[in-house]
């Protein structure tokens, strides 16, 4: 059987370890990340793993000084104080884990809103491109619209203008044809054409007449 010194020892060393990892532990408090990385994990066993060996330790202490009745008072005193440390470091590695789980859930938490923020702005992108396709459809139809009217008014505007050349067409054949069918009517129209002209011939020299009689008589 190990005697008391040789058993606290170990105590002793496993408290020591125990200090380290914790500190190193309580590195992720600050530095978290959005899931446990693997050296978290294995650190995290390692030290529930050192923890429960020196309660076992602590364990057969407690038996040794149980069965000598003349352990002496500075012994007792000491496993006293092992078993303070041991609930001190257990009290610390909770709360350290609780602390990194808090950390961890707000950084989930913002990248969740941020995530959130991120999908609601672009599916409001794409409502927006869809609303703008959406009007310029509309203009487009109505353009189109537009020009259709246009070019129906065209088309009707060309047949008017066919059809009303059509119907002067035929009424100044038909004219021709009166005309032609009328004795004597050529004659009358040639005669009046003449004196027309006569009369036009008179009339200028008639004017020239009277510029050159008040040019001279000035």
């Amino acid at each position: 059987m190990s005697s008391f010194s040789s058993i606290r020892s170990q105590a002793v060393s496993l408290e020591n370890q125990t200090s380290a990892l914790l500190s190193r532990y309580s590195s992720f408090a600050v530095s978290s990340t959005s899931s446990p990385t693997a050296e978290e994990t294995k650190l995290e066993k390692q030290i529930e793993t050192i923890l429960h060996k020196r309660d076992e330790i602590l364990n057969n202490l407690t038996r040794i000084t149980e069965s000598d009745s003349s352990i002496s008072t500075v012994k007792l005193q000491q496993l006293s104080r092992h078993k303070e440390i041991l609930q001190e470091n257990w009290k610390n590695f909770g709360q350290i884990r609780s602390s990194i789980l808090q950390e961890r859930n707000k950084l989930n938490l913002l990248f969740n809103v941020k995530s959130d923020i991120e999908q609601h702005q672009k599916t409001n992108q794409i409502e927006n491109e869809l609303d703008y396709i959406q009007d310029e459809s509309v203009r487009a139809n109505r353009l189109n619209n537009f020009a259709d009217t246009l070019i129906s008014r065209a088309y009707e505007t060309r047949e008017n203008l066919l059809s009303s050349n059509s119907v002067i067409n035929n009424a100044s054949s038909r004219i021709g044809n009166s005309m032609s069918s009328i004795p004597g009517l050529n004659v009358v129209i040639s005669k009046i054409n003449t004196r027309r002209k006569r009369d036009a011939l008179i009339l200028s020299t008639l004017i020239s007449a009277c510029i050159l009689i008040l040019f001279f008589t000035r």
